[in-house]
Formats: structure tokens, sequence, C-alpha cells
């Protein structure tokens, strides 16, 4: 039943737009622009157990352009396009690293270059130079708070879909789909 590409496309639609709409939370309930992201990509998880990353890719291309286009809070739709949205797509290949400490290294890396991508746009493209300014009055021990507790934030968040991926696995995988077990 699985195979079969109706289902993959029902699957895959189904959590495309449950994705969409919690993106489009994001803007409705303050101080969400980040975990609503964060919480539309957990739900790759189970397209990339179920069919793959090929599958898990196209599903991100078209959540993160509905959400570029739908959603109000473009500061919401930018962390799912440049961080959250692949991030799951991209974790499983990180983990077959052996050195811990690269991997955690790497993340980090790969987090950084995302955020400040992110900022980039937000600060030069999307928001007016008056933005700017005041961004620019910022003190280096506040950007430098801000860039640690990111970090330690994102650390936790990686924590987090290694436990719901788990869980996907062992405890709702055999229920969605008992045939195959």
């Amino acid at each position: 039943m699985r195979n079969r590409t109706s289902f993959r496309v029902a699957f895959c639609g189904v959590l495309a737009a449950l994705m969409v709409v919690i993106m489009l939370l994001g803007t409705m309930i303050p101080a969400t622009e980040y975990l609503c992201p964060a919480l539309a990509g957990v739900l790759i998880i189970p397209v990339v157990w179920e069919f793959g990353g090929k599958s898990g890719g196209l599903l991100y291309a078209a959540v993160a352009l509905l959400s570029l286009i739908l959603a109000p809070n473009k500061e919401a739709a930018l962390f799912f396009v440049l961080l959250f949205g692949w991030y799951p797509l991209a974790r499983p290949r990180l983990q077959h690293l052996k050195a811990k400490a690269l991997r955690v290294v790497l993340k980090l890396v790969l987090f950084n270059a995302a955020l400040a991508a992110i900022f980039a746009l937000l600060l030069f493209v999307l928001i007016s130079p008056e933005v700017v300014r005041q961004a620019a009055d910022w003190t280096g021990p506040v950007v430098a708070a801000m860039l640690v507790l990111g970090n330690a934030a994102f650390l936790i968040y990686d924590v987090l879909l290694a436990r719901l991926s788990d869980w996907y696995v062992y405890r709702l995988r055999p229920k969605l789909f008992p045939h195959h077990f």
C-alpha cells in the first residue's frame, strides 16, 4: 500500500497542507516565528522514513515555496526555507559522521551560516533602512549572547529531532502501517 504512487501523493499532500497551516499560525500567534518553522520541519521526518530523501526534498520545496508566497511573516518563512525545512533532510547524513565532535561542529557551522543568510536577507532585502540603523546600535555582548542562546537552542532542536524520529519509528509507525510490522 505504501508503495503506491497515489498513497505517496496523498500522504505528502496532507503533510504539506498541515505544514503550511503551521507556517500560517506563525503569523497569527505572537512570538512563534521560530517555533512554527521548527515544528513544520519535524513533519518531514515521516516522509523521509516512508519514501526516502527525494520525496522529503520535494515536500520541503513545495512547503518552502508556499510559505514564501502565502505566509505574511516572511521571517518565519525564511527560517523554514533556509534552516528548519532542509535540516531534517540533512540530519540523517550528518549522523553518519563517526567523530561526534566533528558532527557537532559541522551542525553548528551549518546553523550559523543559515542564520547569517537569514539575517542578511532580513536586514538588507526585506526590512527598511531604519531597522538596519537600529540593528547597528546593538552592542557586541548582546549579539554574542543571542548567538550563544541560538546555538544552544539549535542543539536542543537537534536532540529533539532525534527523539521524535525514534518516537515515529518505534511508536507511531507500527500504528500507522501495521501490515508492514
